[in-house]
């Protein structure tokens, strides 16, 4: 049998760095014959929370606002992830404006204002900037009036002043302010931008409307963006009345911390000094007494952001607007990867006419963010004879067809043929055999090679690991059409360590029957966390053995079901799925569950290391080490309950609990003995620390 040899080639995955390469402007309309500028750069006066001393220097606790800015047009998430206020460090009255554009396709303008200017006249321009790193990064960035540009230099976590001037042309009385962002940057902040006269009846007057980003619209509760905060950064921005606000964080019931803030500002600041890592209740309470709560999750990164692990991904449901800004919950938990069907029905409503509608925006905003998505293509189109699945030729080769155009509409990690074909509520064409599933695959790969060669095709998607069935797919030569191989093996939810026997057959049958072997992907698994199914603390368990097992048994990637509950009933199967809960009223964020804090803490624990080896740590305890011998992690549990688990070395290591609290271990006589349960822990050995800097 022979295979192709082009195609099975997988496009490198490209790791998103955590900060940054920066290109960004400020750009002022546009004038004909306008001089270049002068240009000034300084340091400001120190606010409150920075010392004028040569201290080392720190990232201020912040936290980016669901809110509009007044009179500031804000690009749009589909093409740059966030600009929103930003609160509790700002270098003109309360707020600043936060941008965050991890990928960046083409140059884009970030916000922009119109200003009303006096013709032939002389202005001075002035901006401050800064950007969430400790270490002063080269910008390729520049603040520009109209066409000429003024350079940033290097830009730390203190906030830089740049200025310049700008001489209006004869006949220009307006003009536009905007942030012009060309490159990809993370937390970056702008504050005060103003531009005044010299001379004339506006002599000494900021012609900018809402330069320092004060004028805010917000509804009252918790604004915060993203509720899964870091530890060197976290904190809580809310819109409630004037006075005394007060704060109190529990974790198992017990406070763990508290504070308050007196502010008479529209969006004000809470800052979450002395939380360590872990999921809180946070409780909020305004001066008129009335309490808004939520949880949140605080995660060790030596960033204000996890960065992202290319292992990890999650299933959406962008068709439902719950899930419109899945892209920046995911990330927040490190996850890069994102699954989602991809209708054929719902964008083939005519033949050989595509309307993208439904989703060009939201899987648009998953890239912005840097997150890649899985297309799964299915499933029928009744234009074509079946809604359920394509049977006859021609039907078939559309499908291929549709696979093609996808591919090239959308940002892709992979093209997933079809959604468990095996499974009769998923198929009820009359045919779930592997027979019927070839043509399909054939079909997608031989249209998708044509328009993008190097996109990986992922087979199977079968519901749980059906043997049979891709037994019987290799013996027709299914493999040679296939860049990797998928299935959702909810079997193991009751047993995760099942993962290694199942990847095991998996391998062995693509050996046997395909005489070849392609990366497993498993792409779907999950449990509920329903009253009177699995507790949330039994669901984040199911999620960490699984994906470590799967990582170690391995498995390319890993993908849980899903991302949000996709309702508010705690006792429905189908809505508790997700790692946030349901959206709720006022609370702006998804509030993390246990098993988004278990994803988040899984992923920044393992910091990007790679799978090295099975480790003998006693009877009935499971050890897997991630990263080398000097700098080694162990994700360690006992699937029947409390055991001892023995790690031999003969140096401290750090003891991550499931919960997210630490302690230093000392060895004895050459080991480490640690109790474990169920619940996984983190054994820290060597230089190994949370999370990548990067």
């Amino acid at each position: 049998m022979s295979f192709k040899k082009s195609r099975h080639h997988l496009r490198p995955k490209m790791r998103l760095a955590g900060a940054v390469l920066v290109a960004v402007a400020l750009t002022v309309g546009s004038v004909a014959c306008a001089p270049e500028p002068s240009v000034t750069a300084e340091t400001p006066t120190p606010s409150v929370q920075r010392s004028a001393s040569a201290k080392p220097l720190s990232l201020p606790r912040t936290a980016r606002a669901e809110a509009t800015v007044d009179h500031w047009r804000l690009a749009a998430p589909e093409a740059i992830a966030e600009v929103a206020p930003e609160v509790g460090y700002a270098r003109a009255g309360a707020l600043a404006l936060g941008i965050d554009a991890p990928v960046i396709r083409k140059a884009q303008e970030a916000a922009s204002a119109s200003v009303d200017v006096q013709p032939g006249t002389v202005y001075d321009f002035s901006a401050w900037v800064r950007v969430a790193s400790v270490k002063a990064l080269s910008l390729p960035a520049s603040f520009t009036v109209s066409t000429s540009s003024i350079g940033l230099g290097k830009v730390d976590s203190k906030w830089k002043r740049i200025t310049g001037t700008y001489t209006t042309g004869a006949a220009e009385h307006s003009l536009r302010v905007g942030v012009k962002v060309t490159g990809a940057v993370r937390g970056m902040s702008v504050d005060g931008v103003s531009l005044i006269a010299r001379s004339g009846t506006a002599a000494g007057v900021d012609v900018v409307p809402n330069g320092s980003f004060e004028g805010v619209g917000a509804k009252r509760g918790i604004l915060n963006r993203s509720l899964v905060m870091t530890t060197r950064t976290a904190s809580v921005a809310v819109a409630l009345p004037a006075g005394t606000t007060t704060w109190e964080a529990k974790r198992s019931g017990k406070r763990a911390a508290g504070g308050s803030v007196k502010s008479s500002s529209k969006i004000t600041a809470l800052p979450l000094s002395g939380l360590a890592q872990g999921l809180y209740s946070l409780t909020v309470k305004a001066s008129d007494k009335k309490t808004v709560s939520t949880t949140i999750a605080v995660v060790d990164s030596p960033n204000p952001w996890i960065t992202l692990d290319r292992r990890f991904g999650v299933g959406l449901h962008v068709e439902n607007a719950i899930y419109r800004d899945s892209g920046r919950h995911a990330r927040a938990l490190g996850i890069a990867e994102a699954r989602n069907d991809i209708y054929w029905q719902l964008v083939e409503k005519k033949k050989g006419a595509y309307d993208w509608n439904v989703y060009a925006a939201p899987l648009d905003r998953l890239a912005a963010q840097g997150v890649k998505t899985l297309g799964i293509v299915g499933y029928g189109n009744a234009l074509y004879g079946n809604q359920y699945a394509p049977r006859s030729k021609a039907a078939i080769a559309a499908y291929g067809k549709y696979s093609a155009a996808v591919a090239k509409r959308f940002d892709l990690v992979g093209i997933e043929v079809f959604n468990e074909f095996n499974h009769k509520p998923k198929n009820p064409s009359g045919c779930t055999t592997a027979a019927c599933y070839l043509p399909l695959l054939r079909a997608v790969d031989s249209s998708v090679g044509k328009v993008d060669p190097k996109l990986p095709i992922v087979a199977g998607s079968t519901a749980r690991y059906d043997a049979k069935w891709f037994d019987d797919l290799w013996k027709r030569g299914g493999l040679k059409h296939a860049d990797a191989v998928s299935f959702h093996p909810y079997e193991t939810t009751g047993n995760p360590e099942a993962l290694t026997g199942i990847m095991s057959k998996s391998r062995a049958s693509m050996k046997k029957f395909g005489k070849a072997n392609r990366p497993v992907w498993v792409t779907e698994l999950g449990t509920s966390s329903r009253t009177g199914n699995r507790t949330q603390t039994e669901q984040a368990s199911v999620l960490m053995r699984s994906s470590v097992t799967a990582l170690a048994s391995g498995a390319k990637q890993f993908y849980w079901y899903d991302l949000i509950n996709d309702g508010p009933n705690p006792r429905d199967q189908e809505s508790n799925f997700g790692l946030y809960e349901h959206p709720k009223s006022s609370v702006a964020g998804l509030a993390p569950k246990q098993a988004g804090f278990a994803q988040a803490l899984t992923i920044t624990q393992l910091g990007g290391r790679s799978y090295r080896a099975a480790d003998k740590a006693g009877a009935g305890v499971v050890s897997r080490a991630f990263g080398p011998a000097n700098d080694t992690v162990r994700v360690v549990w006992s699937p029947k309950g409390k055991k001892t688990a023995t790690i031999r070395t003969t140096s401290p290591v750090v003891v991550v609990n499931f919960d997210g609290s630490s302690r230093t271990v000392k060895p004895k006589s050459g080991v480490v003995k640690v109790q474990v349960t169920t619940n996984p822990i983190f054994i820290r050995s060597g230089k190994a620390t949370a999370g990548v800097t990067k």
